[in-house]
């Protein structure tokens, strides 16, 4: 197995095949809707960094799912974790675009499965997903698990924060996210 450098609040270990019986995406929020609810935010942020080949991510668009000051921990490598802002994680996103030629393969994180529990003007989501290279068409990806504090301020919901790590045969999905 090849481990491939992973990337933000969407991990790439690209070449490590797993799958998660049993789940099913949803259609992903877009536009101004993806900034209505809490759920339409966190789908919205995994279909804005899906591109087809030859496309990249609008990466202004990506920035207005978070709050300025907002902080990402995302697993760089299977070892080590990092804390990123928004500017650093969008670098590093964008590095990777170019490394992994994804401009030319495509890439798509899909919602694999969401919890959401949402009280007043917060909500807490754990959103299991699947990263993965869109040619060759038979891509294995990678499932991860992004934890993201949300916020609803000046009339939309915002990132806070997410944390991350991507799913390994020694460190499985926890139960209730199966």
């Amino acid at each position: 197995m090849k481990f491939v450098r992973a990337f933000g609040l969407f991990i790439l270990a690209l070449m490590i095949p797993f799958s998660v019986p049993g789940f099913s995406g949803e259609t992903a929020a877009s536009g101004e809707e993806a900034f209505s609810s809490p759920e339409g935010l966190a789908r919205g942020l995994y279909a804005a960094v899906t591109f087809d080949p030859g496309n990249i991510p609008d990466w202004d668009y990506v920035r207005k799912f978070f709050l300025p000051e907002a902080v990402i921990g995302v697993r760089k490598t299977r070892t080590t974790m990092e804390v990123l802002d928004v500017e650093a994680f969008v670098k590093w996103f964008e590095e990777d675009v170019e490394l992994h030629k994804m401009e030319e393969r495509g890439f798509e994180e899909t919602v694999e499965k969401l919890k959401m529990t949402v009280f007043g003007d917060i909500a807490q989501c754990f959103v299991v997903y699947k990263a993965r290279l869109k040619t060759p068409a038979d891509s294995p990806g990678q499932i991860g698990l992004d934890s993201f504090a949300l916020i609803k301020k000046g009339g939309r919901w915002w990132i806070v924060s997410i944390i991350n790590d991507f799913v390994t045969p020694e460190r499985p999905l926890p139960e209730d996210l199966r």
